[in-house]
């Protein structure tokens, strides 16, 4: 008998919880968007149900539009850096992976794969970057970026060159290029830095990284860019492709089609669908009037549009087993509306009801992202000692 088809499971969250108004929920901390340890206690929370990894989205601006639209959403004008916080969160857990969001129109390749290679080795290789290409003009003004560069297919091509170097520098010195040691007379076995000369149309990189290779050669990759030229990247680029909702089958079918066509394994790329955020109880009646609660708190322009799937645990595993069953996913992005008691209540009730139907892990596979995703190492891109003079592809 072959084995059933297993759930994968990344949680979308920031420290108020996954929706804009999550705040305003009487259990959210006093302070939520920069209560460092209540969000912690959260992660530790996901690490106990044993969840694949934890995702932080950001906007490195205030967002476009009459100010009075946002000010009530502390995760756009109140939030700390994703990084910098899941650097703290790495220090108090062992398994959980940890996916950042870096934009690749806003920082330089070289700055921004050393910060992900430290993390990757502080974290014992459970880093993963959201590769993001910014696109308002508050974002570009924020960083003194012409704000055309933002725009259309331009910034996909940056993003383009710039995934290329940030690999190309983790690959540049190997994880065993250190020596330290009392009988040693070297820091380092210069002989196996990997230096190259990088001239692409956006960027000139020329050199190499002056960290080791990450534990996971590459911090996992994930993307959910959907139009065309995202698709593109993604099937290029991506380990793990956040899909479109409920038209993640036709995603799915589009994006690994395109992978294909890139000389990839579709079957290495995974594919999460986008959940809305979830409420789960002992029962459906209960979990509704959790819903009814909390869309009380919202403004009455927005009770219609919430966002919510409100159920059981049978009713979420059900939901689950469907779309694995029917290829419309290999696993899900699961939002909480708020923190921590939805985090708790799933942990509690739909793992051990998806453990229960033996779709999902009763402990983690190993210890890193990768290890537990089952994506393997990536290979080095190359060998020569010598500088690589390379141009853009």
């Amino acid at each position: 008998m072959s084995r059933k088809k297993q759930v994968r499971l990344i949680a979308i969250t920031h420290a108020t919880g996954s929706h804009p108004r999550g705040w305003r929920h009487p259990d959210s901390p006093a302070r939520p968007a920069t209560d460092a340890q209540s969000f912690i206690a959260a992660v530790q929370e996901l690490e106990r149900g044993l969840f694949d990894g934890i995702f932080i989205s950001e906007t490195a601006g205030t967002m476009p539009g009459p100010a009075e639209a946002h000010q009530h959403d502390s995760m756009i004008n109140d939030s700390l850096d994703p990084t910098v916080l899941l650097s703290a969160i790495a220090t108090q857990t062992k398994h959980i992976g940890l996916i950042t969001t870096g934009s690749t129109s806003l920082t330089q390749p070289y700055t921004f794969a050393r910060l992900l290679a430290s993390l990757d080795h502080i974290s014992g290789g459970r880093v993963g970057w959201n590769v993001v290409t910014s696109r308002f003009e508050t974002e570009a003004r924020n960083f003194g970026i012409d704000p055309r560069l933002l725009h259309g297919p331009l910034r996909y091509e940056i993003a383009t060159e710039f995934v290329d170097i940030v690999k190309r520098l983790w690959d540049s010195a190997p994880v065993n290029a250190r020596t330290h040691g009392p009988q040693n007379e070297q820091a380092f076995d210069p002989s196996s830095v990997k230096p190259f000369d990088y001239r692409g149309t956006h960027f000139r990189v020329s050199g190499a990284l002056d960290v080791q290779r990450p534990p996971q050669g590459h911090p996992v990759i994930v993307q959910a860019g959907m139009s065309e030229e995202g698709r593109d990247l993604t099937a290029r680029e991506a380990d793990i492709v956040l899909g479109g909702g409920w038209n993640a089958r036709q995603a799915r079918e589009d994006i690994r089609r395109r992978a294909q066509g890139y000389g990839r394994d579709p079957d290495a790329l995974i594919v999460l669908a986008l959940l809305p955020y979830i409420l789960v109880a002992e029962t459906r009646d209960e979990a509704e009037a959790q819903l009814r609660a909390f869309t009380a708190l919202l403004h009455p322009d927005e009770r219609q549009q919430h966002g919510i799937l409100a159920g059981s645990s049978t009713d979420i595993a059900d939901l689950m087993e469907n779309w694995l069953d029917g290829g419309g996913a290999d696993g899900f992005a699961v939002g909480f509306p708020y923190l921590r008691g939805p985090v708790e209540a799933f942990t509690r009730l739909v793992i051990p009801e998806l453990q229960r139907r033996g779709r999902f892990r009763t402990e983690y596979s190993g210890t890193t992202l990768r290890e537990n995703l089952g994506i393997p190492l990536p290979p080095a891109r190359y060998d020569a000692v010598e500088p690589n003079r390379m141009r853009a592809p």
